[in-house]
């Protein structure tokens, strides 16, 4: 019955297909062939003309590979979120690594450029793929991105400045979870992502462990707080950790669901290894993320992850006194400490303090350090502190763009959450995308939340931000794949007679 209606409905909302007869269109049939080549060639002329009377010659490179990086992106668009974690985590803090034009392909472009070749593939039917309507979550977006740049026209002393980093920030986000809703990944799409997570994983945890054990044999870019703190190649323990449990999460459901004891073992192992790379993070926040994750996980699969857990520990008992001596330490001192806690109490304070100041509009976007010193203040017998971030994301959003941004950067998330309610029991028992597979993302959405409210992800941490807006969209994409027509009709008591 499910799958009859939803068939009717992408029928009903299929915007390129043919029609009844199944005949070209005078567009497809006369324009693509013949014309569309001829003005690419003049454009990529023209562009390439420009650069060479500029001796821009680096940028010849990219207009190079429009054409094949289009064809690739146009047959399979999947490919540019796959690239997208295999390079951009080691020029995320570090653009001088790979150069600011390896910075600029790598975010600022790539993921753009897919969403705009996915989206005008399906207008010329280049590429017939099934069709996806955005709906509620996704306008709510845009009134975000909206709200944003009138905040920033109005009340940014420099402007231009604050939409490069509005776009790198959120903007570039966004057009991750949008592209990933119009390709719908299907199981063998994410079987395919696993090999990106497991490289990926793999090679964070080496990092972070040499630098925890052999700081001087890392870059000093990717030691974090004095080499103290594991942080990867991303400068931020936070970042660090839940972007490794959510690859980990890739590696855990196919062991669950997969056929192969070798590469099970395998992906369970690394599994145990990413969290005791979240314990060298030595981030409060990332520990409670992870331990919130691991306590949901036992739930799905209880003898896996207690087992895992056993394990685990022992291993961290045993190894605690003699090679982890020093990290156990460090990892009790950190838990008993009262410093860092107190500036987050006078940071919270102070930013609360700007919020009710402007509780609409905010401070204006990116303006958080101009007015912070305004409202420091004493918290009890806690001196003022010399910080210059709340510590919490949310309430640095509040400060700086008001209340409604923080509404409307939580109405996406509720959405897609009241709708996995609806579908889950529709969700098949087996595969990649079964119903633990949504639950699975639904415990990275809370692990992500956890650390944010530790840390100024959106101001900071655009990699961070980007991996969150990924897992909405593989939920976005499950769950409209499995949505009834009367799922998205207005609630009852809205309707008026």
């Amino acid at each position: 019955m499910v799958s009859s209606r939803l068939a009717l409905l992408r029928k009903r909302t299929l915007p390129w297909g043919t029609g009844a007869t199944g005949t070209q269109s005078f567009w497809e049939a006369h324009f693509l062939p013949q014309w569309l080549p001829i003005f690419l060639g003049l454009i990529l002329g023209a562009a390439s003309a420009f650069v060479i009377s500029k001796q821009a010659w680096v940028f010849l490179i990219p207009l190079a590979l429009i054409v094949p990086v289009s064809i690739v992106f146009i047959r399979y668009p999947f490919v540019a979120p796959m690239i997208w974690m295999l390079g951009f985590p080691y020029i995320v803090r570090t653009p001088e690594f790979g150069g600011r034009v390896m910075y600029n392909l790598l975010h600022r472009a790539i993921i753009p450029s897919a969403l705009v070749i996915v989206i005008l593939s399906g207008w010329l039917r280049i590429q017939k793929r099934e069709p996806v309507r955005f709906g509620r979550a996704e306008l709510v977006m845009l009134c975000l991105l909206g709200w944003g740049l009138a905040n920033i026209i109005l009340q940014s002393p420099d402007p231009s400045h604050s939409i490069i980093r509005f776009y790198d920030r959120l903007f570039v986000p966004f057009c991750m979870y949008w592209l990933i809703r119009l390709i719908t990944p299907t199981d063998r799409d994410l079987r395919r992502f696993l090999v990106v997570a497991f490289i990926t994983v793999i090679i964070q945890c080496i990092i972070g462990l040499i630098s925890t054990f052999s700081p001087q044999s890392v870059p000093h870019q990717w030691l974090g707080e004095a080499g103290e703190r594991t942080t990867g190649t991303f400068g931020n323990p936070a970042v660090y950790s839940s972007t490794l449990i959510f690859l980990a999460l890739f590696l855990l459901q196919y062991c669950m669901q997969g056929r192969s004891r070798k590469i099970g073992t395998l992906f369970i192992l690394t599994f145990g290894l990413v969290y005791l790379c979240v314990f060298f993070s030595f981030s409060r926040g990332s520990w409670l993320g992870g331990v919130l994750v691991l306590i949901g996980l036992v739930f799905l699969y209880p003898k896996t992850i207690i087992r895992l857990a056993a394990v685990g520990l022992s291993a961290m008992i045993i190894l605690g006194s003699t090679i982890f001596a020093d990290q156990l330490a460090f990892a009790w001192e950190r838990l008993n400490t009262v410093q860092t806690v107190e500036g987050r109490v006078l940071g919270g304070a102070k930013s609360i303090q700007m919020i009710e100041r402007k509780p609409f509009f905010g401070w204006g976007y990116d303006t958080y350090d101009l007015y912070d010193e305004q409202f420091k203040t004493r918290v009890a017998n806690l001196a003022t502190d010399q910080q210059k971030t709340s510590h919490n994301t949310f309430l640095t959003l509040m400060a700086e763009q008001g209340v409604p941004a923080l509404v409307l950067y939580f109405l996406p998330i509720i959405w897609w959450l009241m709708l996995s309610r609806k579908v889950w029991r529709r969700l098949p028992e087996r595969g990649f995308q079964n119903w633990c597979w949504l639950v699975m993302l639904w415990f990275l959405i809370v692990d992500h939340l956890t650390v944010s409210s530790f840390m100024d992800m959106l101001r900071f941490n655009l990699f961070g931000t980007t991996v969150f807006w990924v897992a909405l969209g593989l939920i976005a994409s499950l769950v409209y794949s499995h949505l009834d027509p009367g799922d998205l009709a207005l609630p009852k008591w809205l309707i008026t007679r």
